[in-house]
């Protein structure tokens, strides 16, 4: 038995188990006194309870006896610590107590301290505290580090272990403050446990014997706060943790031991991070180096803010990565694509004799294993066996970009392999008709892991490509793999198949035909980028001209001796190899010597395996000849090719054997260099072995002067530990501009039309990824039906060939980061840091961190600034990948969640955007939360004069409707809705539109239906009356005034009184009963005197402000009965009211009113200027209507001022899209009056008069405001005619109307066509 914690033997410091900084400090003391030997008694209360058996170990600072608990009856390790000068009783007591508090931890991965206690030899002996502890078997980390670095699983494991263990020490506010290996014991089952737990920083107040060093700690695994004599917490255990994990990865601490102190004082307090552990040991998977990147952040915030979280993330690695088989634990359901292998047992039936029940036992037993060696091989899962049938699964629990690749591979060696091996294995038995059939067929499912002591499978899977992938393989014959047209669009480059026909698969959901595929073997393929020629072709290049030519200047120069070495980064599906098939085609390399190679994931770990490929194939038959014998041997033996004449070498060092090969190579590519230009091509070297990278970098010391171009393609995350040259070129492929992603839609599309409408949302869709561009027009065109134009709908799917690539960046992550990833999906594109902290409740701290990592992952990337700062999707894709790849229940409940939370926490924001809220109310099935939010939104956007987005409001309000199961709650509700759409939609499609007229028609049947409790809803009744009134629906639009007026009355309403009045005002005066018109006005008035804020919501509510309204109105009303000064304060109240209540349209409003008012009391500088400022109002909101009347009155002005020629076409078009937009009020009258008006001034009296005559014979519309003048205009062209009688009876007509209407403006000008008939006379005279 040994006790926790060997090593003691050789008296080194540093490996001792029991150098403790405790232990330190206390052997600043005299020489020791005498120890208990062995077989005495002490402890207990008789002082007999431990019996002393043996020493275990030895050092400088104390000495470790096993020893007999008699009272407990087990072995234990008793730990004396040498007395120090400087520990008098406080100080004891204090360790006393506090490692008391440390027994209290109780851990599979701790130590075990059960006591601690003193002891005494003999009275005048100082007191020796000693601990009670864990007696253990085995060797300390330190000890199995010596022999060298760890493999990543068993690093990986021991890891865990550490982490757990911390993790129980600070649920218990226990800190280790020194965790290095030497306190790290690896016992005979190999389980990690935790040495020494918390006593390092007992006596750490105390001063340190190294300048600069605190006194807790081992300098090379110290955080930065620890150096800084800096607070702290369990993140300085995690900054260890990581420091213990780096060493055993990689044989030496991230700054070792040879360092001293001040340099590692600096290094480790310095800004810049931990040197790359892939740096030192690349064949580590790239999320091992995020691990140890966040673990040794030098800031404690962006470490894991628990070992709890570093453990999680180290358990995730451990099943992906570790030496043991993966350890399936029950996981949440997940959605998402994933391709499924039937492989089933056949021919048994046509043997000559049958199995028994124990012997098909046994074969089907033999079946399982040998698919299940094959499918994990290949990266699949098991997940259903049933006796004589296996399905596997690819795609979970992890996505890899070629999983359907892979899956086609097993299928293949399934149906080869699989027979023969059981006949090797079950040679007694009769299977010589034996064989292997499979279906392969890729689709949607949901699915999760379960415990792997489950019978039947790994998996459980729903939907209904399980069933077709078992459908696909009855459909194949013995030895046969058939493929669905699914799985074969995805893998049709790659391999090589015969169709079989289209069968009917009777689905469930969806009976139809399946097309099959039997897939006879793999394609050759040299480079990834021939898949995509064999697919299809290419698409032509798009965008790039800048980097072309800078390959092709780069070219150019090594041909005249002025090598260089150029990276091409950039994300997957960019275009790094289309640019590369560019380059390659403007090249002329018939003098050049041209070498073209492709690393693989499968190959990275397979030493120099791009560069024997390319030697391979593009090496002459005798490719050594001119080396030295040793160079020859060793490329020989590389490239497995014999070399004749090579001596026999004894076995070289595998140094040695690495450093010759290097040297070969180098050789070999200058001397071929030195002989023709080389040009040098290797794609994916994110992908490349640890040798080839080497061998590349040694090949860039000594490019520069040679003809020779090697060019590089590789990811984002690919960065080489090469030196910065001046000839080492990294060239960063961005995203392509909106303008050019939209010419890649077209090109793409090969000459099929899209509308514009199409490709534009494609190319917002795509975000400027070219494989992105392409794979989503080719989904929009295959899947619009035969004869239809093809379009992208909302929401539309992710093409089936991009779930791998995006789903394998998502299950990169670690589990709370892909957790995260997917919140932030439901969230939205964009989003804050406070909302997703919220919703997963979560310290918005580690938020921020995971939210970082999503963005070094290229997953996210930060937006914004100051309060709006957040994160967004670096694409859409990826955002819509991580949304569905959660099951509808899932997301239903985060929807719910994050309602929740902003309801609760953002009121702000919600006042703001209530669209955010209505969207997740929405999808969380909270509809009547969602339809009150979807119409705040739509009155939102109304104000903001934003029509497309106020109409989609309201309608997606309407639509959820239905689902109020209080039909009057319904109706009410309906109809505040129809009245609030109505505005902004006849605002788009004019007052003709079917769909407006719809709405209003509904409005109306509600109207009724609703009656008295009117008043209690939010309507905006100006709404459906300005549409009557518009539409020349007048008696609609009095109808509704009449109604308003009279629930006014009945229920003493102001404000429906004031609407009302309003309302009767404007039909009365288009009536020509203008007295009238005025007294409603005042009625309006009257019943309209309201503080600010209510003025400010009325306008809000009605699109209008009644008072305003009524005051402008008054303006024009006032204007006619020749009362110009109080038409002129009517203007002016109207405005400024208008001012302070700062709602757009009310204000534009009230300008058309004012400027038409000039008109009709024809004050031409006064048109002018309001006109103008209408305009501008009305162009910058979009009020198309007062727009257009002013443009309309302001050519009036213009004539006025001598320009009617000019605008009297401008005037004609005005006219007509007055008609277009649906307007009949004032159309007949008040419009053709201008125009009318404008061809007298131009001395044309025959235009004049053939407008007039069908205007003045309307009888239909029931205009008369504008009768008078129009008669007077008609007088005017006969005069000009020279029909002087019949002017003159016009002119009288006129002058009786007006008088009748006391349209006194109107009659004056009437009196004065007639040449100064008195004011007394009569106007029959």
């Amino acid at each position: 038995m040994l006790a926790a914690g060997m090593g003691m033997q050789n008296n080194s410091d540093d490996d001792s188990d029991f150098d403790d900084a405790l232990i330190r400090e206390v052997a600043r003391s005299p020489p020791p006194l005498p120890l208990p030997g062995v077989g005495e008694h002490l402890g207990g209360k008789d002082g007999q309870r431990f019996e002393i058996l043996a020493p275990l170990g030895v050092g400088s600072m104390g000495q470790v006896f096993r020893a007999w608990d008699q009272e407990l009856r087990r072995v234990v390790a008793l730990k004396f610590i040498q007395p120090h000068e400087a520990l008098g009783e406080a100080p004891l007591r204090t360790l006393l107590r506090e490692a008391r508090a440390i027994a209290q931890l109780d851990h599979e991965n701790i130590v075990r301290v059960f006591d601690m206690s003193e002891w005494s030899g003999r009275g005048w002996e100082p007191r020796v505290p000693f601990l009670i502890m864990e007696c253990l078997q085995g060797e300390s980390l330190s000890a199995l580090l010596s022999r060298g670095r760890l493999p990543l699983g068993r690093a990986l494991e021991i890891m865990v272990g550490i982490a757990a263990g911390l993790a129980h020490a600070h649920e218990h506010q226990v800190i280790h403050r020194d965790l290095k290996p030497s306190n790290v014991f690896i016992n005979q089952r190999g389980i990690a446990k935790l040495l020494d737990f918390g006593l390092a920083h007992l006596l750490s107040s105390g001063p340190s014997a190294l300048p600069h060093l605190p006194s807790a700690g081992t300098p090379v695994y110290m955080a930065p706060e620890q150096w800084q004599g800096e607070a702290q917490d369990e993140r300085t255990d995690i900054w260890a943790a990581g420091a213990v994990l780096y060493e055993m990865l990689t044989g030496e601490p991230p700054y070792p031991h040879s360092t001293s102190l001040d340099d590692l004082r600096a290094q480790v307090a310095s800004p810049e991070p931990v040197p790359s552990v892939r740096g030192r040991n690349p064949e580590l998977p790239q999320e091992v180096e995020q691990l140890l990147a966040t673990a040794l952040a030098k800031e404690p915030a962006r470490r894991f803010p628990t070992a709890q979280e570093l453990g999680e993330e180290l358990r995730e690695l451990s099943d992906r990565f570790g030496h043991r088989p993966e350890v399936h634990r029950p996981s949440a359901p997940e959605r998402r694509q994933v391709t499924l292998v039937s492989c089933a047992l056949s021919g048994l039936a046509l043997g000559p004799e049958k199995l028994d029940a124990d012997d098909l036992g046994e074969l089907e037993e033999a079946f399982l294993q040998c698919c299940e060696e094959i499918i994990q091989r290949h990266g699949g899962t098991i997940a259903l066996y049933l006796g004589d049938e296996v399905l596997a699964c690819f795609g979970y629990p992890v996505a890899r970009e070629e999983d359907t690749e892979r899956a086609v591979r097993a299928g293949l060696e399934l149906i080869r392999e699989v027979p023969p091996a059981l006949q090797r294995q079950r040679a007694a038995l009769p299977l010589g008709t034996l064989a292997v059939k499979a279906g392969i067929h890729t689709g949607k499912v949901a699915l999760r892991a379960r415990l792997r002591e489950h019978q039947g499978g790994m998996l459980i899977i729903h939907g209904e490509a399980l069933r077709a992938a078992s459908w696909v393989a009855s459909q194949a014959e013995p030895g046969m793999l058939l493929v669905s047209q699914s799985t074969w669009a995805l893998v049709r480059g790659a391999f090589e198949a015969r169709s079989a026909g289209s069968r009917f698969f009777e689905s469930l959901s969806d009976p139809r035909q399946l097309g099959l595929y039997r897939v006879l073997q793999e394609r050759p393929s040299e480079f990834r980028f021939d898949r995509v020629l064999a697919a299809g072709g290419l698409t032509p290049l798009v965008g790039r001209k800048r980097e072309l030519r800078q390959l092709l200047e780069a070219w150019e120069q090594a041909r005249h001796g002025h090598g260089s070495l150029v990276l091409v980064s950039g994300e997957a599906g960019i275009g790094k190899s289309r640019l590369i098939q560019e380059l390659l085609a403007h090249l002329n390399l018939e003098e050049a010597v041209y070498y073209q190679s492709q690393c693989w994931p499968q190959f990275s770990a397979s030493a120099f395996h791009p560069i024997v490929e390319m030697l391979r194939r593009r090496m002459p038959e005798d490719p050594l000849s001119g080396l030295i014998a040793e160079h020859a041997y060793l490329l020989g033996a590389l490239l497995e090719v014999p070399v004749p004449g090579a001596p026999l070498r004894p076995p070289l060092s595998r140094e040695r054997w690495k450093e010759g090969t290097l040297q070969a190579l180098l050789t070999l590519s200058l001397r071929t260099a030195r002989e023709h230009p080389v040009l040098a091509l290797i794609e994916d070297v994110h992908w490349a072995d640890p040798s080839t990278l080497e061998f590349l970098g040694l090949v860039l010391e000594h490019v520069e002067r040679e003809r020779l171009l090697i060019v590089l393609s590789a990811r984002p995350d690919f960065r080489p530990a090469w030196p910065p040259r001046p000839w080492l070129h990294r060239m960063v492929l961005d995203r392509l501009p909106a303008e050019l992603t939209a010419r890649m839609v077209r090109e793409a599309a090969r000459g099929r039309m899209l509308p514009e409408e199409t490709v534009q949302r494609l190319a917002l869709k795509t975000d400027g990824i070219p494989l992105f561009v392409e794979e989503m027009t080719h989904m929009v065109l295959e899947r619009a039906p035969s004869g239809e134009v093809p379009t992208i709908r909302e929401g539309a799917a992710i093409p089936a060939s991009l779930h791998e690539l995006l789903l394998a960046r998502l299950d990169l992550l670690p589990s709370r980061q892909r957790i995260l990833a997917q919140v932030c999906a439901v969230v939205g594109r964009g989003m804050a840091l406070s909302l997703p902290a919220a919703v997963l409740q979560r310290d918005e701290a580690g938020v921020r961190r995971d939210l970082e990592g999503l963005v070094a992952a290229g997953l996210l990337q930060p937006q914004g600034a100051g309060w709006e700062a957040g994160y967004q999707f670096r694409h859409v894709l990826l955002q819509d990948a991580a949304l569905h790849s959660l099951p509808r229940s899932t997301r239903r409940e985060y929807h719910r969640r994050i309602a929740e939370v902003l309801a609760e926490r953002f009121p702000d924001m919600v006042a703001l955007q209530p669209e955010v809220l209505a969207h997740h109310a929405t999808e969380a099935g909270e509809y009547a939360q969602a339809i009150r939010s979807w119409y705040r939104a739509g009155q939102l956007a109304s104000l903001r004069s934003a029509n497309p987005e106020a109409v989609s409001h309201f309608q997606r309000a309407l639509k959820l409707l239905r689902s109020l199961p209080d039909a009057n709650q319904r109706a009410s509700e309906e109809l505040e809705l129809l009245i609030a759409l109505g505005t902004p939609l006849a605002q788009m499609q004019g007052y003709r539109s079917p769909d407006v007229e719809r709405i209003y028609a509904r409005a109306r049947a509600l109207f009724q239906q609703v009656g008295e409790a009117l008043p209690q809803l939010e309507l905006s009744y100006w709404g459906p009356f300005a549409y009557y009134f518009s539409r020349g629906e007048y008696s609609q639009a009095h109808e509704l005034a009449e109604r308003l007026v009279d629930l006014g009355r009945r229920q003493n309403h102001q404000e429906l009184l004031a609407l009302g009045h309003r309302m009767m005002a404007s039909i009365l005066f288009i009536w020509g009963q203008i007295p009238a018109a005025l007294e409603h006005i005042l009625q309006a008035l009257e019943n309209s005197h309201f503080e600010l804020a209510q003025h400010q919501q009325l306008a809000e509510k009605h699109w209008v402000n009644p008072r305003v309204m009524a005051l402008a109105f008054g303006a024009m009303v006032l204007s006619v009965m020749g009362r110009d000064e109080e038409a002129q304060r009517f203007s002016h109240e109207a405005l400024q009211l208008s001012q302070r209540i700062g709602h757009p349209h009310t204000t534009a409003s009230a300008l058309t009113y004012v400027t038409v008012a000039c008109h009709l009391r024809r004050d031409v500088e006064g048109a002018l200027k309001w006109a103008d400022e209408a305009i501008a109002l009305a162009s910058e909101h979009g009020f198309p209507a007062w727009q257009l009347w002013c443009t309309l009155v302001r050519i009036w002005a213009l004539s006025e001022r001598g320009h009617a020629r000019e605008g009297l076409e401008l005037m004609r078009e005005g006219i007509s899209r007055w008609a277009r937009l649906g307007i009949r009020a004032g159309l007949y009258q008040h419009n053709l009056g201008l125009l009318a008006e404008m061809h007298l001034k131009l001395g044309e009296p025959r235009e004049a008069l053939e407008l007039l005559l069908p205007a003045l014979h309307r009888p239909e519309t029931g205009e008369h405001f504008y009768e008078a003048e129009l008669i007077r205009l008609r007088g005017e062209a006969l005069r000009a005619l020279g029909r002087e009688e019949e002017a003159r009876g016009c002119f009288r007509q006129a002058l009786r109307i007006a008088h009748s209407q006391e349209a006194h403006a109107f009659e004056q000008r009437a009196r004065e066509a007639l040449g100064g008939l008195s004011e007394g006379a009569s106007p029959s005279s």
